[in-house]
């Protein structure tokens, strides 16, 4: 067999390519703290996995930036002196009045002794001094004064309830009878207005600086100092000097640029051998390692070190086991027998699943034959035996622990198996539940809690709970069970009242409860009208149950109530009372009266019939 050999090509990695520094560009600012920029720009992109670029702008460049300082007093304003006052007045006669003086000015460099003057664009223009100026000339009899002195200093603090003030002498008096004007002015001391604070200000510090022909290794950070006014304006440094403030110390550091180093790997190692030896789903890898790791800006090592690919597929053959067969008895229907089952040889692709198919015996090797394998003992129990269940899993290792705290190394796990009673009447012969416990090491603290469901007819379900979320039969205190029936304490003894589900006495339906002072039920009140009526006072909800009591089938058609819902006492049981309370004077009156003995008469009184009370049987008699 020939093979046809053509020639490839594997492209190699390129690097992104910048050009070289710029030169540094002028400082941005005239006066105070400012920035000086050089670029790079683009020149060829990374390629096929190359040392990538730094991130540039819209335009395709990198940038770098330091602080710089300029002095403020390096560019200054100089004025002439004043034209003389031009009067406005139209009377030529009298030189004087109001009019308007003139002045030259321009930028001066301080640091250029020859010429001296620049563009006056690098002058501060906020404070461009004013070119014309109002004037006036006083009249021969006007009073004289000189020019204002300068205002006195402020404090430091610049308080408001401090004053400045300035002042002026008079140098002719007025010829008239008009006064002259002020000659000393105050005004308070303003923040920002006419007194001003001044401190340090530093700038974060600059990218590092290397030396002219370096490309990485150790360089410099600087940061820059200026005087800044309190209302945000830079001022030459003599401000801040003069009011001895405290100066920052250290204006530069060391730094690192890290060299470019690029990432460098190892060869791809051998495949590993399949990770299956038959069937379907096998992996074999290769890999590779990192020798020299990315430095600084150098070509990045592949996230891929790992490759994985699938094996071929060859079938396998295993010995397969069929399920136990029932239990086979010897001339009758229950006692011990005998379970068997096969052993058979198939082809499977590794998963065991349902389309594996018998093959001869011989591809599967040698046969694990023993009878052990193929045959078991077995019982059918009899009518009235005990029947024994096979062992539970061995439960989880647990240690014995006081508050979450264990004192054992070793600790304990336990199994259980039961009897299955053919016959109820042969149970009391049948012994209990049969438990076995073994010691275990690397056992957890458990700490046990009871739990109870929703109440439900004064009844709920309590239960034991492991703090591995498992419901147990132990471990749990037993003085500690919550009530699992709930009753009423004091009973509910009370006519048409009964024990509600939050565990204090209620009445049943159409009855309200009147309550006592401690919060017992006193009695049940029926209410006036619809069963279905809420009463006023506080009310215990109840279930519809049905009534059973035979009181409440006497009083069932009583419709008169001496007390309203809310327990007060209705005004006609009032009236009733003072009316029976007023019939019954009236009975002992009547009958003082009609007992009374008649005084002795001294003539003979007629005779008369003796008087007769019939007694009919009523007790106000």
């Amino acid at each position: 067999m020939g093979y046809i050999q053509e020639e490839c090509v594997i492209p190699c990695p390129f690097d992104c390519k910048l050009s070289d520094w710029s030169i540094w560009g002028s400082c941005s600012s005239s006066c105070g703290i400012g920035v000086r920029i050089r670029s790079k720009w683009l020149k060829e992109k990374p390629y096929n996995g190359g040392r990538p670029c730094p991130k540039l702008d819209l335009k395709n460049q990198v940038h770098e930036a330091v602080p710089c300082y300029s002095e403020c007093n390096q560019y200054s304003w100089v004025v002439e002196h004043w034209s003389p006052c031009k009067i406005h007045n139209e009377l030529k006669s009298l030189p004087c009045g109001e009019g308007t003086q003139s002045r030259k000015i321009r930028c001066m460099n301080a640091a250029d002794s020859e010429s001296g003057i620049v563009d006056n664009s690098l002058c501060n223009q906020d404070e461009i001094p004013p070119e014309t100026q109002s004037c006036s000339l006083l009249c021969p009899n006007e009073c004289v004064m000189s020019e204002w002195g300068p205002w006195s200093r402020c404090p430091q603090s610049c308080d408001p309830h401090t004053m400045q003030r300035r002042s002026r002498h008079l140098l002719r008096p007025s010829l008239s009878s008009r006064m002259c004007a002020e000659d000393s002015q105050v005004r308070p001391c303003l923040l920002n207005e006419n007194c001003f604070q001044f401190q340090y200000n530093l700038t974060e510090w600059s990218t590092c600086q290397l030396s002219e022909n370096a490309t990485c290794g150790q360089g410099i950070r600087t940061r820059l100092l200026s005087c800044v006014r309190s209302d945000g304006k830079s001022v030459g440094m003599d401000e801040c000097e003069q009011r001895n403030l405290e100066k920052p110390q250290r204006m530069s550091i060391h730094c690192l640029v890290e060299c470019v180093v690029n990432c460098q790997l190892s060869g791809w190692t051998a495949w590993t051998e399949c990770s299956q030896t038959c069937g379907h789903g096998g992996q074999m890898t290769r890999t590779r390692f990192v020798i020299m790791p990315t430095q600084g800006e150098g070509r990045p090592c592949p996230t891929e070190l790992t490759q994985q690919k699938t094996c071929p597929v060859t079938p396998c053959y295993s010995w397969v086991l069929s399920n136990w067969s029932a239990c086979k008895l010897e001339g009758g229907d229950c006692g011990e027998g005998v379970q068997v089952r096969s052993l058979s040889c198939v082809v499977h692709n590794g998963s065991m699943s349902h389309w594996a198919v018998r093959v001869d015996d011989a591809l599967c090797g040698k046969m694990p034959f023993q009878d052990s394998i193929l045959k078991q003992p077995c019982v059918v129990p009899c009518a009235g035996d005990c029947h024994l269940t096979e062992w539970s899993e061995w439960s989880t290792c647990e240690l014995t622990c006081i508050d979450g705290r264990s004192f054992e190394t070793l600790g304990r796990q336990s199994r259980s198996r039961t009897f299955i009673i053919q016959s109820f009447e042969n149970q009391d012969s049948c012994p209990q539940q049969v438990l076995e416990t073994r010691p275990c090491s690397g056992g957890k603290c458990y700490h046990y809690t009871w739990k109870a469901s929703l109440w439900n007819n004064n009844e709920r379900t309590v239960w034991c709970q492991r703090s591995d979320g498992i419901n147990v039969t132990g471990g749990c205190s037993p003085q500690a069970r919550p009530a699992a029936i709930r009753q009423c304490n004091p009973a509910c003894r009370k006519p048409f009242s009964y024990c509600t589900q939050g565990g204090v006495c209620g009445c049943e339906k159409g009855y309200t409860e009147i309550m006592r002072s401690n919060g017992f039920l006193d009695y049940c009140m029926k209410v006036p009208g619809s069963e279905d009526k809420k009463a006023d006072v506080k009310n215990l909800a109840g279930k519809n149950r049905p009534v059973n009591s035979k009181i409440h089938d006497i009083f069932k058609g009583w419709s008169l109530q001496p007390l309203d819902p809310d327990g007060r006492v209705k005004i006609w049981v009032y009236g009733v009372s003072g009316g029976g309370f007023l019939i019954m004077i009236f009975l002992v009156f009547t009958s003082y009266l009609v007992c009374k003995k008649p005084k002795p008469h001294q003539s003979t009184p007629p005779q008369q019939k003796p008087l007769t009370l019939a007694y009919d049987g009523d007790l106000d008699m």
